[in-house]
């Protein structure tokens, strides 16, 4: 499955391309409909997106709804000038607002808009029971996305008009609770009367949208960004099916390749040290191993822990590196000398070895979703196991005991990164040490420990690509929860 769009809204830039491939984690495609919208038209539109999603990509595509019920037009305008007052406080606009209760409408505004407006403003002592109302509504929404989380691992939300306000409190909510993690939720909105998409997201509005435009004059809202024509059958150019997915207009294309552009980017590897190398960005699978920076105090000692019985002492904690034995065979650091060593280039196809903002050294490896190469590594269903040499000093013959130095360890899948700081002696060994005889009675080499396993498996109806992280318990203990 491979999908070329054009990213558009505010995702990247308009002439950016993004492809999607059997690797990406295809998320949950969530739909929060509109003002004055029934549950019957909502799933409906509902429908509209799943088919248009399924025609697009090519295979079925998770979807539901998180129905915004209506209570009528001007019930449900003055609640979106409600949330669109909590959205910035500070902006309220009074003058405008003044001019409306004298029937002063400004020019080019709807006229359903200024008597919605005019009802809100006069009837300020009713904000108590529109918070409520919305808070109402939220949790009613809220409980909508988290059932429909359980489809997929990611979410996309796709909201209009109202629904985007929504849309923007949902992602607060379930970022802030720890529900989903920022890289698993997008929003990619349709006539947005929002200031703002949370999260990165993107969004599309029409430059023929009457509505939005009616409150841009009203309040500050996200600029339009495309033409869709307006038609006889939704004259206010505002309609999710009417217009912004209408298969006849301009606009359900320009949905589309928003949405897909969304997915591709909740896929993408966001640290900043991946920021100049697109292999890494795209990479469905990244090792990234490091440790403490270079001490000279502890480079000092390490003479003295050498004459220390029964110690096996890292030379340099900075320099552990990859034990990956996978589907294409094993490869690590340390090999037994002598015998044949697989080329790095045939397990995995990215090298790439960093220094991060803490001076530590950062050694990270990577398999691509396509081969780099003719015939070269990439990506395959099967197990991975993930380990980790660390190079050491010790005496011959004596009991093993490693001394408990920090290191660490990241792996990003699809997009999601986990993080583990650990001291190499809390960690479960493997005991497939490579122990060189060196000098003065002394060896050197690598010991290993184990980090956890990587299970890839592959749909048969659609080709994508499932990866799922098993960290030892040892190492799961460590884990640095990411912010």
């Amino acid at each position: 499955m491979k999908i070329k769009t054009a990213i558009v809204g505010l995702l990247l830039s308009t002439n950016a391309w993004a492809e999607l491939t059997n690797c990406d984690q295809i998320p949950v495609a969530v739909h929060i409909n509109g003002i004055t919208t029934t549950r019957i038209d909502a799933e409906k539109s509902n429908e509209m997106l799943t088919q248009a999603l399924e025609a697009e990509l090519g295979h079925p595509v998770p979807t539901d709804l998180a129905y915004n019920q209506t209570h009528g037009f001007f019930a449900d305008i003055a609640q979106t000038f409600y949330q669109l007052s909590q959205q910035d406080p500070d902006t309220a606009p009074e003058k405008i607002a003044e001019a409306l209760l004298y029937g002063n409408a400004p020019e080019g505004m709807d006229q359903r808009i200024a008597e919605g407006a005019i009802r809100y403003y006069q009837a300020k002592a009713e904000q108590a029971a529109l918070a409520q109302l919305t808070l109402d509504e939220e949790s009613e929404i809220l409980r909508d996305i988290r059932s429909a989380s359980a489809k997929a691992e990611k979410v996309l939300l796709v909201p209009h008009s109202q629904g985007n306000l929504f849309a923007n409190r949902m992602y607060t909510l379930l970022t802030d609770s720890g529900a989903l993690q920022p890289q698993d939720l997008r929003i990619h909105g349709a006539a947005s009367p929002a200031d703002r998409v949370l999260g990165g997201g993107s969004y599309l509005t029409s430059r023929n949208d009457v509505v939005i435009a009616s409150l841009d004059i009203l309040r500050k809202v996200l600029p339009h960004n495309i033409e869709i024509p307006r038609t006889q059958s939704d004259l206010l150019g505002h309609g999710f099916k009417e217009v912004y997915l209408n298969p006849a207009l301009n606009g359900r294309q320009a949905m589309l390749d928003g949405m897909v552009a969304a997915m591709k980017a909740m896929n993408g590897n966001l640290n900043p040290l991946y920021a100049d190398n697109p292999a890494l960005q795209g990479a469905p699978l990244v090792l990234d191993y490091y440790g403490l920076p270079y001490d000279e105090i502890l480079w000092n000692q390490w003479v003295e822990w050498l004459l220390m019985p029964g110690s096996l002492v890292p030379t340099h904690p900075y320099y552990n590196d990859m034990y990956l034995k996978g589907p294409r065979g094993l490869w690590r650091w340390y090999w037994t000398p002598g015998k044949p060593r697989p080329d790095l280039d045939d397990v995995v196809g990215v090298l790439a070895i960093k220094y991060d903002d803490r001076g530590w050294q950062r050694v990270m490896r990577a398999l691509t979703c396509e081969s780099l190469t003719p015939g070269g590594p990439k990506l395959e269903p099967g197990v991975y196991e993930i380990g980790s040499d660390i190079p050491f000093y010790g005496k011959m013959g004596e009991p093993e005991s490693v001394l408990n130095y920090s290191s660490g360890f990241a792996i990003s899948i699809q997009g999601k990164r986990y993080e583990y700081l650990y001291g190499v002696a809390t960690q479960k060994r493997t005991y497939e040490d490579l122990p060189v005889p060196f000098y003065n009675n002394t060896v050197a080499g690598g010991f290993n420990i184990a980090l956890g396993k990587v299970i890839v498996t592959q749909d048969e109806s659609t080709g994508s690509f499932e990866i799922t992280w098993h960290p030892t318990p040892e190492l799961a203990a460590t884990e640095v929860k990411q912010p």
